[in-house]
């Protein structure tokens, strides 16, 4: 019962009620143009589309062990960690349009004294976009879903990427660096030599396979963790950047963010790294549409009339390094055209993620 009441407190305050005759008049004007101060009246937008990219990357805190100095001594040409600092690698991005209300659709409705008769329900979402106009029914929106929180991803086995597992054993006292790195060294000789032995069948002893694994395993973390005094530590997590966007009618390629394997994804003007391209290419699904021009929209009044848009299909293609991370059809509304339908004796609704007209009943 709190929750249906809930509901009904809801929707009276996100709709505009007017009691008004059904013949009276309502001006409809850009909202540049409504005159300040002016007290019977009140404003609606179109949604607009503002794009979504959830950059994914693997991020590695990097940290440098203590023997890193003799990595090159013992173990060739393999890259030791050298100070601490992060890794950044770029694994997926996903797209996603969200409806925001659009500054250049936006428009004030101005009425007359209201009287008894009938009554005009304007019902306007709290950030207001219109629902619907005379049909008093309000629609039940779903808040548009949230990127994603991604959990750390544990490093995998490689050397590069080690956890400590307790298995260090190496008496330090007393002893100088390049002693611990001969002794350290030794025993990874070892536990490769032992890692060997166990796979090619030198003990003569049929393992049960899940004991196999169990200690092929323990070995692998042996040298891991003794390899972390040379290479340093990895610790891999997977983050989420978001970066939102905003399409135009006559932007060409546009670049939106950069990246860079030490920064990760960085926006405006600041940061290094190569830039992240998003190109937008309409499809003119509303080429054949005979619109009124911007500037009648925005320069003249209409009576008894309302603005709903037809939105355009496009083509959005985000790349990087001249490769395509990802490519998508989206209906962008702003690159779509403002009509004008007469809402007298009629009720009109609107779908609140485009501005389009989903249906109408003559009364």
């Amino acid at each position: 019962m709190n929750r249906f009441l809930i509901r009904i407190a809801a929707a009276v305050f996100a709709s505009i009620l007017i009691s008004s005759q059904l013949q009276a008049q309502f001006t409809i004007t850009y909202a540049k143009n409504a005159t300040p101060g002016q007290q019977n009246g009140f404003y609606y937008s179109l949604p607009l589309t503002m794009i979504q990219l959830d950059f994914v990357l693997e991020e590695s805190q990097c940290e440098p062990g203590r023997l890193s100095n003799y990595a090159s001594t013992y173990f060739g040409s393999e890259k030791a960690v050298e100070y601490n600092m992060k890794e950044y690698k770029l694994l997926d991005v996903k797209m996603k349009p969200v409806a925001t209300p659009d500054p250049n659709a936006t428009f004030f409705v101005s009425y007359g004294s209201a009287r008894s008769g009938g009554k005009v329900v304007f019902d306007i979402l709290p950030n207001g976009i219109i629902r619907s106009i005379g049909s008093g029914v309000t629609q039940d929106v779903e808040s548009a879903p949230q990127a994603p929180i991604m959990a750390p991803v544990p490093a995998e086995n490689c050397p590069n990427c080690a956890k400590s597992h307790g298995y260090l054993s190496l008496i330090t006292s007393g002893k100088s660096d390049a002693q611990l790195a001969r002794e350290a060294a030794d025993k990874i000789a070892e536990i490769r030599d032992s890692k060997f032995k166990l796979v090619s069948g030198y003990y003569e002893t049929a393992f049960v396979p899940e004991h196999f694994r169990e200690m092929y395993a323990k070995l692998e973390e042996m040298e891991q963790d003794y390899m972390s005094l040379f290479l340093g530590r990895r610790v891999k997590k997977t983050v989420v950047k978001t970066v939102y966007v905003i399409p135009t009618r006559h932007a060409g390629p546009q670049t939106i963010a950069k990246f860079s394997e030490n920064e990760g994804i960085t926006t405006g003007t600041s940061g290094s790294g190569y830039p992240i391209m998003m190109q937008t290419s309409s499809l003119n699904t509303t080429a054949a549409i005979n619109a009124p021009s911007q500037t009648a929209v925005e320069s003249l009044s209409y009576d008894n009339k309302l603005f709903y848009r037809v939105p355009e299909t496009a083509n959005v293609k985000v790349s990087f390094n001249d490769e395509t991370l990802l490519e998508e059809r989206l209906v962008i509304n702003q690159l779509g055209v403002l009509l004008m339908a007469p809402f007298t004796n009629a009720q009109l609704e609107f779908d609140v993620n485009t501005g389009q007209i989903v249906n109408m009943r003559m009364q």
